[in-house]
């Protein structure tokens, strides 16, 4: 039996991550990967923001296009909105904005690369500060001396001992149900992602799509869609929580895909569908049972993706480094129990993730509640959204009638858009600014005037007092 100091079930960014920190820490390191390389199967979750180089910035001053070939930054965002009669009936082009406060946000929103390339580069790092990397090895089972963990099992019947076992195994992780963490997601913390991804020619991409680095497709007959752009390629995807569906996946995915306006890009971008790609990504309102005695939870395994569009790559790296730098302090005290690791969710709380979670329930809610419930919301939001956004340059009308058109059109949706801000806004609005509520006009004062305001519109148009 090979003895370590630490072994790490997993070999993605936060696997990579914690193996590195580990290494860097003096400890005897092993981690896993079940494939015959990290990154052996592409998934989403490709889109790696600034936070990644405000946080890693020795680390990822290393990412080049030599390295990732797929790399491309994108500083631009479309936002597409879908109606019920699957017509794209507007979009909206973003850039950053003037109160982004960090300098390399302020050119770009993403840097789009495949899993396929990046899991490999960043595990590099781990093996270079000297952690052990075993590949094409599943883990199915974790060592136990007295009731204790002690390391791990792989399907050839090898056995790893290690004081700490840290689990970067995805979000069917084995290590959270051997270790009795979790036996199972609930339908409503769990989504499936399904997700096509096109080869398409990077010149095409590049004449078209411009700076563009991202788009979702909001619909009322599908659940929010993504889609990311690399050098020579996209993915499009959707998700949602397993109680959600009532058709297959696949079902809504074609939808967007079939769409004409989708067809249309396609054609213009000659591009050509090359896999099929689906997985399971946690998506929780806060993280829990990340840690007992002797293992401890990072990435998807612990519930850690961000509560409002579940990115989990950051999170994971974040993670990572977090628990090793626990468990190195864990090891060296000579304590390793649930307790002694408990610092670990003190260590994670005063990050950015800790404070990403500071409104997770919040944020959980009201993305659930919008984008992903497209016959429930999406239906009244989009055709309300689109008479906001452009009502006004319709030429129908002269521009005065066509604004008391659009007032008493929005006024229409109010039944379902006041209760939906009450339940789903106030709340949000209410936790991201709790210190200074004293500051803020009382939600349900707002509540109140806002119909008022309405019923003020004149429901007649006024004589002009020269033609009285």
């Amino acid at each position: 039996m090979k003895a370590y100091d630490i072994i790490i079930v997993g070999a993605g960014p936060g696997g990579s991550m914690a193996a590195k920190i580990a290494a860097e820490e003096g400890l005897k390191t092993i981690f896993f990967e079940r494939g015959r390389k990290p990154g052996e199967k592409n998934s989403s979750g490709c889109g790696l923001g600034p936070r990644m180089w405000q946080t890693f910035p020795d680390l990822m001053k290393y990412l080049t296009p030599e390295k990732c070939p797929s790399m491309r930054a994108g500083s631009a965002s479309r936002n597409y909105f879908v109606n019920e009669e699957g017509r794209v009936v507007g979009y909206i082009m973003a850039h950053p904005t003037e109160s982004v406060s960090y300098e390399p946000a302020k050119s770009w929103i993403t840097m789009n690369c495949y899993r396929s390339e990046f899991d490999p580069w960043i595990a590099e790092f781990a093996t270079k500060e000297g952690a052990e990397l075993k590949t094409s090895r599943l883990i199915i089972d974790l060592l136990k001396e007295e009731g204790k963990i002690c390391g791990v099992v792989d399907e050839r019947g090898e056995k790893y001992k290690a004081p700490i076992v840290i689990g970067a195994d995805g979000a069917i992780s084995l290590v959270a149900k051997k270790s009795g963490l979790r036996t199972k997601w609930a339908q409503d913390q769990i989504t499936i992602v399904p997700q096509y991804d096109f080869h398409a020619p990077s010149s095409k991409i590049d004449d078209i799509m411009g700076d563009e680095a991202l788009a979702v497709w909001w619909s009322a007959i599908f659940p929010a869609s993504y889609q990311v752009f690399f050098h020579d390629g996209f993915h499009q995807g959707l998700g949602n929580w397993l109680n959600k569906w009532d058709k297959n996946p696949l079902f809504f995915l074609n939808r967007v895909v079939n769409l004409k306006y989708y067809q249309r890009l396609l054609k213009n971008l000659d591009a050509k569908p090359r896999e099929l790609q689906s997985h399971l990504l946690p998506w929780l309102k806060y993280p829990y049972n990340t840690h007992t005695d002797g293992v401890i939870l990072i990435g998807d395994a612990g519930g850690f993706p961000c509560p409002l569009e579940a990115e989990g790559i950051y999170p994971a790296m974040v993670t990572g480094k977090v628990a090793a730098e626990v468990a190195a302090e864990a090891i060296t005290s000579e304590d390793v129990s649930k307790n002694a690791l408990s610092k670990f969710d003190e260590q994670w709380k005063k990050t950015s993730i800790g404070e990403e979670f500071e409104a997770g329930e919040e944020l959980y809610n009201i993305w659930k509640a919008l984008p992903f419930s497209p016959k429930e919301t999406m239906s009244w939001f989009i055709p309300m959204f689109m008479d906001l956004l452009g009502g006004i340059f319709d030429w129908s009308q002269p521009h005065a009638k066509r604004v008391r058109q659009i007032a008493s059109h929005v006024k229409s949706y109010m039944p379902q858009a006041l209760p939906f801000i009450m339940k789903y806004v106030f709340p949000l609005v209410a936790k991201i600014f709790e210190n200074d509520l004293d500051k803020m006009m009382d939600p349900q004062k707002l509540m109140t005037m806002l119909p008022k305001i309405m019923d003020l519109l004149p429901k007649k148009k006024k004589q002009r007092r020269d033609q009285a």
